[in-house]
């Protein structure tokens, strides 16, 4: 066996479990919702809602407001907004509001988790039931409050909202918008229609105060919301999706901002992986299948690096012998099958169709781009 022919097999086996793994989920997915919506609670929970805001000025007042109009007690939720480099003026502006203003002044690179971090730190013990943590371009229902106690009430100690894309007026946020609704229902619907947990996807999520409160040192201030997983998970806490309770993120990225962002989720999933491998024996043989099962999902390939993998991959092969390049070919009708499988209808319409076609162009950009990443931070180290 030539050197080519075992490269070629070890990415043809590793691919063929990823694209496994998506269209058992997709299907999973896509199977008849589940009944998420649980009955009305009686007992109003207290809520601290963390929103941290990097030069958000554009989008933080409305975040607020969408939280004041909320349907329910005034008196049981607070919002806390760390404000980092934002300007005199909004920070002026929110001050006017009934909230808590944090005026954030890092030392070093200011990073989300590290205003998550400093929000909990400076929360009082046993004032509030639940931690809620949002983006800054995120508004909600006026139900969302009241949907997300009902749910906590129901015995649900950490919980994943439904994250949707409001703005999707170019390709890039259409893009952004379809992928979103793919790891919904493959990571989120997908894996509670057969009772394991919810991945998080950073925003619109709920964790029972105390254990948060408990587990905030033990996250490092680059971390994302896999290192929030991980911990979960180790502590056998099942994490609930509600498919009906949205989130809608209004922020309209370009190109630059949605290579950057794939290229940290690159990086975020290999770091999850490493950070994690050694614990999968343990999780399988003591029957953790939640934390094995995330474990498993971090060892495939990420989506961007497996279509570039599949791409590249099935070019070589046939021009080596047509043959063996079909299994590639195959192998990716599969993939786009259980992408399509995860795709909602209200996404398909003219953007959708534009979007598609700018799909090559834009995933050589975000290889390019993780690439990029990766040698700038090894000249930083």
């Amino acid at each position: 066996m030539s050197a080519f022919d075992l490269i070629e097999t070890i990415l043809f086996a590793l691919s063929a479990f990823t694209v496994a793994y998506h269209l058992f989920y997709s299907i999973l997915g896509g199977m008849t919702k589940r009944s998420d919506k649980y009955t009305q609670s009686r007992k109003k929970h207290r809520f601290a809602i963390v929103i941290p805001s990097y030069k958000d000025d554009e989008y933080i007042l409305k975040a607020v407001q969408s939280f004041l109009q909320q349907d329910y007690p005034i008196d049981c939720f607070n919002i806390i907004v760390v404000s980092e480099q934002m300007q005199a003026s909004t920070n002026a502006r929110l001050a006017e509001f009934p909230i808590t203003l944090m005026q954030a002044n890092f030392k070093g690179k200011g990073t989300k988790m590290k205003s998550v971090k400093a929000a909990i730190k400076q929360l009082p013990d046993g004032l509030y039931d639940m931690v809620l943590v949002m983006n800054a371009d995120n508004v909600v229902n006026p139900d969302f409050l009241d949907q997300m106690n009902n749910t906590y009430a129901s015995g649900s100690n950490a919980i994943q909202a439904h994250r949707i894309r409001k703005e999707r007026s170019n390709n890039t946020s259409m893009l952004n918008a379809i992928f979103d609704e793919i790891n919904n229902s493959i990571y989120c619907s997908g894996h509670v229609n057969i009772g394991l947990s919810s991945s998080l996807n950073g925003s619109g999520m709920a964790f029972d105060f105390a254990w948060i409160k408990r587990i905030v040192d033990q996250l490092n201030d680059e971390d994302d919301e896999k290192a929030i997983e991980a911990l979960l998970l180790r502590d056998r806490m099942y994490v609930d999706y509600m498919d009906h309770v949205h989130v809608y993120a209004t922020r309209k990225e370009g190109r630059r901002k949605f290579y950057k962002q794939r290229g940290h989720w690159i990086k975020s999933h290999y770091h999850s992986l490493f950070s994690n491998i050694l614990h999968l024996p343990g999780a399988i043989f003591s029957g953790n299948f939640d934390y094995a099962d995330r474990i498993l999902n971090w060892m495939t390939f990420p989506r961007t690096i497996l279509l570039f993998i599949i791409g590249l991959m099935g070019v070589l092969s046939s021009s080596y012998n047509w043959l063996d390049g079909l299994k590639w070919w195959a192998l990716l009708l599969i993939l786009l099958f259980s992408m399509a499988l995860a795709t909602p209808d209200y996404l398909v319409d003219k953007q959708f169709n534009k979007a598609i076609k700018a799909i090559p162009g834009m995933g050589i950009g975000m290889i390019l781009s993780a690439l990029g990443i990766i040698k700038k931070e090894k000249a930083e180290a």
